[in-house]
């Protein structure tokens, strides 16, 4: 997955520097190693894939010894690495990642989307007992859980369902289970249940 991630941004369709300056302080990461990562990802964008101590030190304004720290705090943190490849000649040579921090910001994004996910479900289930005028048993909750987190039914979907489901005084979870049923079915072909199922998509794609 990492490969296909890769792919993305060299595809143009993600941005390396604007997910790295978005996230690198949420990561433990300080503006120096975010600059350097930027950088790095550059050169391999140039196709140059030897760290020249001297030259990167140039390109960050900084000392040699102070840029041979910021490296080797990269790679202490495990967002640089320096590996050897094989050629197609046989022969070896050196080569650098600079890949980890984003599946560091895949991972942080999932876990914000299940943060959100899960707020909205104890707002779904407050709603629907409400309606209900009675607490969930331990079944229906699992099934609202399901819209939320499996079958993606958005807030706005779930409870214009208990509107409807209330309207027509057919006042169950299953009752407005049918209700998104029909509803998923009536929806013009290709439109999203809710927006962030595309991200989720992507994260299927990242755990493979």
């Amino acid at each position: 997955m990492k490969a296909y991630l890769r792919r993305l941004i060299d595809d143009g369709v993600l941005d390396y520097d604007a997910l790295v300056l978005r996230y690198y302080h949420k990561f433990g990461l300080d503006e120096k190693e975010a600059v350097a990562l930027i950088k790095l990802n550059r050169l391999l964008e140039e196709r140059k894939r030897i760290i020249k101590s001297e030259k990167f030190a140039k390109m960050l304004s900084l000392s040699a010894s102070e840029t041979e720290e910021l490296l080797n705090g990269l790679m202490n943190k495990g967002y640089l690495t320096i590996t050897l490849v094989k050629r197609d000649d046989g022969k070896e040579m050196e080569t650098f990642n600079v890949d980890h921090i984003l599946a560091k910001v895949v991972n942080h994004l999932k876990k914000q989307l299940e943060k959100e996910d899960e707020t909205a479900l104890g707002r779904i289930v407050s709603r629907l007992e409400e309606v209900l005028e009675k607490p969930l048993s331990s079944l229906d909750y699992e099934l609202v859980r399901q819209w939320v987190h499996e079958e993606g039914y958005s807030e706005t979907m779930i409870r214009e369902a208990a509107n409807t489901a209330l309207q027509q005084n057919r006042l169950s979870v299953k009752a407005i289970d049918r209700i998104l049923l029909s509803a998923v079915k009536d929806l013009p072909a290709g439109k999203p249940r809710k927006n962030k199922e595309a991200l989720k998509d992507f994260h299927k794609l990242w755990e493979e």
